[in-house]
């Protein structure tokens, strides 16, 4: 038996002080340069990267001349000073002159070059090869980040007395916001198990259970539509405690993110965020998730009374409006439920745009072109609706249109001073229900508190009801929700009554949330938490434009993985033994 270690040293940590010892290091050959009297390889492991030499005399010369970029080597030689030190590198000042080369595994052409962050191939062919991919220094690098910064959240929660324990991934199928993927129980025909959107039923009956605060990193499954900062699987940092109020909670999230950014240099950020109500945010800004590096905020046009019915949102902008912004810009208003767009040249004083062409009269002209605006900006765009949350909404993403698009920052860059800062603001005093799709919904879930539960006995009417305020808290991060949460409901007839007002009937009730309910008559601690998106964090942390940068094995834009290809068919003998037929998707 062969005991020899692989490797004395790795590629990263050698230096001058080793000067004339003899190492041996393995790694990938990341680039192979062949010259007259010597071969040059930067040879690269996860730690860093050495340059070797392999001189013309070498028996291998021919063989090694040969190899493809990202062959795997194992190099024995001794160190000396380079001639030219490369200051880019923290191996710079050293190279090893080879003794010994083994190719321990060939690699053949590469389908996109890896050696750099500068990547021009498509993101399926990234995800395809993911392996090949994560090999790239910034991919590398979002990995050990991510590592880092669990440790870090570890670090802090277990020095605060929080319990680490993991729950289940097989569960019941329970409506939670988002539809569930269902995994079929062979043992148990036409019964399925649901993947967790979050672990919130049991960590609730883990403070039930006597544990005053817990955590977990969590994976979470949800089938919804996706976008940039979505994925159907993904990790959440999950915590929940007994005997707290939402301002303990928030404090205490508060501190945490505090020692996060001091622990790895990630900058200062202040102890006491910002703290904003859901309908200052959406009156301001549009939206429940407002990005607050930029200044400029949605304003009512309030002389436009031809029609008293409307309510008017505006934004002034800075930008070169053509045929191709408007069409984005209608697209956007239809989307969120708007009916008018108009945009106004405030340096021609013309509307460009106007839909519906009657909404104006020859008055509401004269009193555009006397507003008061930024010397920078040259549209006012503006909707005028029936809906004063439609046209907050509507206008709340043409503003985040604007932030999100790169030229269009640009063009707003004196609004945009604080771009490289991290905003953070909490959105408080959520509704607790809206009205949606002729029925009452949850605003955050069905386990939510009212921030007065004794008034949510006595009302029945739905017009009341979306009036009520809950124990909700959001955080919000440059324009991402990155962690929400709540105080949760402790008592049984009020949890039941929630379920009712839901409209959920009372055996369903029983066949769903019955278990959870029979918990509530043993002696319920009042409790609450918060689940914060992990992966979301670190898109904003990394500045990427994905969370896919900063998970392993992800799935692109349509729910697949291109290196397993999943999901896949499943064959006739897998689907008779779970007794699953598959319905014929044609007609």
């Amino acid at each position: 038996m062969n005991n020899k270690s692989f490797r004395t040293h790795n590629c990263g940590n050698l230096s001058a002080i080793i000067v004339n010892k003899v190492v041996t290091i393995c790694g990938w050959a990341q680039e192979i340069r062949v010259k007259k009297f010597a071969i040059f390889i930067d040879l690269r492991d996860m730690y860093g990267l050495t340059q070797v030499i392999i001189k013309k005399d070498d028996p291998q010369w021919q063989t090694i001349s040969t190899l493809k970029s990202e062959t795997v080597l194992q190099v024995t030689g001794i160190v000396v000073l380079r001639k030219q030190p490369n200051p880019k590198i923290p191996t710079g000042m050293i190279e090893i002159v080879a003794t010994e080369v083994k190719i321990l595994s060939a690699a053949k052409d590469l389908p996109f070059v890896i050696k750099n962050n500068n990547i021009t191939a498509l993101p399926d062919l990234r995800l395809k090869y993911r392996y090949l991919d994560l090999r790239r220094p910034e991919m590398n690098a979002n990995l050990k980040f991510k590592h880092q910064v669990l440790n870090c959240f570890r670090t802090f929660l277990n020095n605060e007395q929080f319990l680490e324990i993991d729950t289940p991934c097989l569960t019941k199928s329970t409506p939670e916001g988002a539809r569930d993927f269902l995994v079929p129980a062979r043992a148990q025909k036409q019964h399925f198990y649901a993947l967790p959107q979050s672990p919130q039923l049991y960590k609730q009956l883990l403070m039930i259970a006597g544990i005053d605060k817990y955590y977990q990193i969590a994976k979470c499954f949800r089938d919804e539509d996706f976008r940039a900062d979505r994925q159907p699987e993904f990790q959440q940092l999950d915590l929940e405690m007994a005997f707290v109020t939402s301002n303990e909670i928030m404090i205490f999230i508060e501190k945490m993110l505090v020692f996060l950014f001091k622990t790895l240099n990630l900058g200062t950020i202040p102890f006491a965020f910002k703290r904003m109500t859901y309908d200052e945010a959406i009156n301001r800004y549009g939206t429940d998730k407002p990005d607050l590096r930029c200044t400029c905020e949605l304003f009512t046009l309030n002389f436009l009374e031809s029609n008293p019915l409307l309510t008017t949102k505006a934004l002034f902008v800075n930008d070169k409006i053509d045929g191709t912004t408007i069409k984005q810009l209608s697209r956007i208003t239809s989307q969120h439920g708007g009916n008018s767009l108009l945009i106004y040249d405030l340096k021609s004083q013309k509307l460009i745009h106007y839909e519906p062409k009657n909404l104006l009269n020859q008055e509401n002209l004269q009193q555009l072109a006397t507003l008061k605006h930024h010397k920078n900006v040259n549209y006012l765009i503006f909707v005028s609706e029936s809906d004063e949350q439609v046209a907050s909404k509507v206008m709340g993403a043409i503003r985040t249109f604007y932030l999100q698009d790169e030229q269009k920052q640009q063009l707003h860059s004196d609004l945009l001073a604080n771009i490289n800062n991290y905003e953070f603001t909490w959105i408080v005093d959520w509704p607790m229900f809206e009205w949606e799709n002729n029925q009452l919904q949850s605003c955050h879930h069905p386990f939510t508190s009212p921030k007065n539960p004794h008034l949510l006995l006595k009302i029945n009417s739905i017009k009341a009801l979306v009036k009520i305020k809950a124990d909700a808290y959001d955080l919000v991060l440059n324009g991402y929700e990155i962690a929400g949460g709540s105080i949760r409901i402790h008592d049984y007839d009020l949890q039941n009554k929630i379920f009712h007002f839901l409209n959920l009937k009372q055996a369903e009730i029983k066949e769903k949330f019955g278990f959870f309910l029979e918990a509530f008559k043993y002696g319920t601690p009042p409790h609450g938490g918060i689940a914060m998106g992990v992966d979301r964090l670190l898109m904003i942390l990394t500045n990427s434009s994905s969370i896919r940068d900063s998970i392993a094995f992800p799935k692109n834009n349509s729910g697949i993985c291109p290196l397993t290809n999943s999901p896949s068919i499943i064959d006739h003998e897998q689907l008779e033994e779970l007794g699953l037929i598959l319905k014929s998707t044609k007609k």
